[in-house]
């Protein structure tokens, strides 16, 4: 809402604003979440070997999550509206992780979710490396959650698409919607 009446004012243009958002408070952002999954990891003690996979997955989440709320909150008139916009998607995305909802038991017509799904994809990467040893595909929880091996590339581009398309969205919302009228 600042920047708006900011810009309306002639202060800065929009540019500006999306210039110091990806260099400044976008890499602060991605300090906090690799510290932050850097300390819930050490509590966990889990063995190292899966640290690459875990921090690489949460790290790709962060991106396309921080891009989801920064176009949302782009779009939006309020903050307000923002977290009602922004919640449907928060609990698709976490319902159908392959965990909660998983291929199994989703009904036939929401089966497509766990395609665009962001959490699935690295939910079933960072699964399958951690069970690996635990009797692979046979293993009767990769089974009842319906993941797969080689899937990981697919889910890689998934995600980056998904936050390239957001920001591309975020940086026209900014440029068009919610201006302030004089």
């Amino acid at each position: 809402a600042y920047m708006k009446h900011e810009t309306s004012e002639r202060l800065y243009k929009e540019s500006a604003h999306i210039l110091t958002t990806m260099l400044v408070t976008v890499p602060l952002s991605l300090i906090g979440a690799t510290i932050q999954t850097l300390i819930i990891y050490s509590f966990a003690e889990l063995p190292y070997e899966f640290l690459p996979t875990i921090l690489g997955w949460t790290l790709l989440l962060f991106f396309m999550f921080d891009a989801l709320f920064q176009c949302v909150a782009a779009v939006a008139p309020d903050g307000e509206q923002a977290m009602t916009m922004a919640t449907p998607w928060l609990v698709v995305f976490m319902l159908f992780n392959g965990l909660i909802v998983t291929k199994a038991t989703a009904p036939v017509y929401l089966r497509w979710v766990f395609e665009i799904s962001p959490t699935s994809y690295a939910m079933q990467a960072i699964f399958l490396t951690m069970t690996e040893d635990a009797g692979g595909e046979n293993n009767p929880l990769i089974k009842n959650c319906g993941y797969l091996h080689g899937h990981d590339l697919k889910g890689i581009v998934v995600i980056i698409s998904m936050t390239v398309v957001l920001r591309v969205l975020q940086v026209l919302a900014l440029k068009f919607l919610n201006n302030i009228q004089k």
